[in-house]
């Protein structure tokens, strides 16, 4: 038979034969009057070789089996590499399963009208709100865009704890307005001499740390909520790298700075604080 009329019977194509063929996993039939003519056994084998392939192993894998067969060795090894290849498959089934629960979530916002986003959708709200009341103060919404952006790309790394929602639900119209007059005045300290911007800073640490005072409960439940050894660390160091990349300000700095040493003077925040970011935090 011809190589199309094999690859047809074997459910694949003349260019995976002849890939088969330079892998060396399929035998080169010989050529009779300038035409490969394939037999049975050709057949055979390449229905082998995709039974095998589609089962889960790689090619390598297969041509390992298949030379396992020829030299006589110990099925044991057969073995290994089926049960090496079992584990792949369970492991792309847990992965397929992940990523229908996520698509399931995106289906639900979608339905509900809410935006496409990794973070809570609580979250999403909240900047959308602040955004708007900034907008309307005549403030510059970038400083709320960056901050947005950081969050998203950690809540598309898992280290958002679903927790953070309570403590943005829990502000109310005061807060939210606190909020945005503070936006407005961190956009401004770039545009501030050095004493100034260092005293605006600062102070605007210190409204930040009494709304987190007031929110004590939901503050310390969503830090507690953060993970703790390595991932942890390692959570606080890409918090940090975004902070200095997304506010390279010294004055705007100083504000995060100032208030991390605000946050660690009280002992159940700093407490949570180090569970997650080790002893010396940084933000």
């Amino acid at each position: 038979m011809r190589v199309k009329e094999m690859a047809d019977l074997a459910g694949t194509t003349p260019r995976a034969v002849r890939h088969y063929h330079r892998l060396g996993l399929l035998e080169i039939p010989p050529t009779v009057r300038g035409k490969r003519h394939y037999g049975v056994e050709h057949l055979a084998r390449l229905l082998r070789i995709r039974w095998l392939a589609e089962g889960g192993l790689s090619l390598s894998q297969v041509a390992e089996m298949l030379s396992s067969d020829t030299r006589g060795a110990d099925r044991s090894t057969v073995l290994q590499d089926l049960r090496a290849a079992r584990g792949t498959i369970e492991a792309q089934r847990r992965s397929l399963e992940e990523q229908a629960v996520r698509i399931d979530e995106l289906i639900a916002r979608v339905e509900s009208g809410s935006a496409l986003s990794p973070a809570p959708t609580a979250l999403t709200r909240f900047y959308d709100d602040l955004e708007d009341r900034v907008r309307k103060a005549g403030g510059d919404v970038a400083a709320v865009r960056t901050e947005r952006q950081i969050k998203q790309v950690m809540a598309a790394l898992g280290m958002i704890p679903d927790s953070a929602a309570a403590f943005v639900e829990e502000l109310d119209d005061a807060d939210m307005e606190l909020c945005a007059r503070q936006v407005c005045a961190f956009s401004r300290l770039p545009r501030l001499r050095a004493p100034e911007g260092l005293e605006q800073a600062h102070e605007l640490a210190q409204n930040t740390y009494a709304l987190c005072l007031r929110h004590k409960t939901a503050v310390v439940r969503a830090l507690a909520d953060l993970p703790d050894g390595a991932l942890g660390r390692a959570l606080w160091r890409l918090s940090h790298v975004m902070v200095v990349t997304g506010y390279p300000h010294p004055a705007q700095r100083a504000f995060a700075v100032h208030l991390l040493d605000l946050l660690m003077t009280d002992p159940d925040i700093a407490a949570t604080i180090r569970r997650s970011a080790g002893k010396d935090p940084v933000l």
